[in-house]
Order: structure tokens, then C-alpha cells, then sequence
């Protein structure tokens, strides 16, 4: 199946062995917005991997069928990768390094509770939906797994290699200097940067710069997942 730059890419959960139904938003979008009737062609992803052509059956007040003709499958890029980033003061900036996260197709997200970071609890519905439209806007299959830590040492004790990223450090990043075979933990600290603490209960992980000058969390966020997917 050849997919085309310019395609709908919706998003579904409720999937049979043959029948795919739009519900909500969802449902709203193809039917209401876009003047999508029964017989014609649909694109659908379960957010697992799977992209499924379809053919509308059935439109009804509140949801619609479709019939899956042929899906195909993307597998993930970088299984063993975890992002770890501290909620931002702007909440902009955050969801902007989320987002391109998505897009880049990094699959597993951790929102860590860092000592200088704001205290304020993570919205995880509101951040799936917008990785959902994400992923539907990039025409990709797999809908990152987010997940919330609350510090450093909760992080620290899962089982991995540790990656920081810091300014000092004589080690620019390279992609083939880690075997993506075994997970690894990219690591970013808050604007106000890691506390003595957490740089102590890190001092083992593997260090690396970015740039020459200092970068905004979201941008040294980026810039690492750019080179890891380039």
C-alpha cells in the first residue's frame, strides 16, 4: 500500500478483525469537517503500528464504520530510546519539545519531576491527545508511550544506560556512540539546570555537549532527537 504526502491520517482504537469505527472528534473531523460519505476511502492508525486503508460502511449520528481493505505496519525506530524531560516554566516551550518529539517519531517519553523544575502535576490525557494529533499530522503509526517519574532517583534506578547532556563536556554527541540495542536515558535537565543532588545520584551516566554554547532545554531536546533520527 503507497501512501501519499497529502493523506487524512485518523486515529482509532475501536478495531475488529474487519471493522474500524470514528467516534468523537474523530468522527466529527471525517464526517462534519471534511464531507466524507459511505464508500469512501479512509486512512486509520491504532496508534500501534499499524496503518489501515479503509472503505466507509455505515455513518450514523454519533460514530461511523469503515471496512479495513489492507493495513501496513511501521515498525519503531528506536524501541530502547527514552526521552526524559522535566516539566518547563513556559508551558509553550514544553509542548513545543513534546511535540517534535512525536513527529520525530521517538516512541517512549518520561516526564520526570526535577528539584528546580515548577511544581505543578502533569496533564497525561491532554499530552496523549496532542501526541495523537501529532502522529496523525506526521502520517505515523506509533503513538509514543508517555510516562510520569517523580525525581531523578526514580529515574536513576531503572535499568539502563544514563545519558546528560551538559555545555563542559569534551564528548560532542554521535549517535553511533551508543548501542541503541540496550535502553538508554536521555536526560535533560530544567532551565535552572540539575541540582547537586541529582548530579550526584547521575554521576555515572555517560556525558555529552550538544554545542558549543549553552541551549534552552527545548531546544538541546530537539537537537539530540535530530541527530539520533537523522
Amino acid at each position: 500500500m503507497e501512501f501519499l504526502s497529502n493523506i487524512e491520517l485518523f486515529f482509532s482504537e475501536e478495531i475488529t478483525d474487519k471493522i474500524i469505527s470514528l467516534r468523537d472528534d474523530e468522527y466529527i473531523h471525517c464526517v462534519k469537517v471534511l464531507r466524507y460519505k459511505s464508500g469512501d476511502k479512509i486512512f486509520v492508525t491504532d496508534g500501534n503500528g499499524k496503518i489501515y486503508h479503509c472503505t466507509i460502511t455505515e455513518i450514523h449520528k454519533n460514530f461511523l464504520d469503515a471496512e479495513i481493505l489492507i493495513y501496513t505496519v511501521q515498525k519503531i525506530k528506536f524501541p530502547h530510546i527514552h526521552f526524559c524531560i522535566p516539566l518547563l516554566r513556559n508551558k509553550d516551550r514544553f509542548r513545543f519539545a513534546f511535540e517534535k518529539l512525536a513527529e520525530l517519531g521517538i516512541s517512549s517519553i518520561i516526564i520526570y519531576k526535577a528539584e528546580r523544575a515548577v511544581k505543578e502535576k502533569f496533564n497525561l490525557e491532554k499530552y496523549r491527545k496532542i501526541a495523537i494529533e501529532t502522529i496523525k499530522q506526521s502520517l505515523q503509526a506509533n503513538l509514543p508511550e508517555i510516562k510520569v517519574v517523580q525525581s531523578i532517583n526514580e529515574l536513576n534506578s531503572m535499568e539502563g544506560n544514563k545519558l546528560i547532556f551538559e555545555q563542559n563536556s569534551e564528548k560532542r554527541f554521535d549517535k553511533n556512540l551508543i548501542n541503541t540495542s540496550e535502553a538508554n536515558y536521555f536526560i535533560f535537565g530544567p532551565e535552572g539546570g540539575l541540582s547537586e543532588n541529582e548530579i550526584n545520584l547521575l554521576r555515572d551516566a555517560q556525558k555529552f555537549s550538544l554545542a558549543e554554547n549553552r541551549l534552552r532545554t527545548e531546544t538541546a531536546v530537539i537537537k539530540a532527537a535530530s541527530i539520533l533520527t537523522q
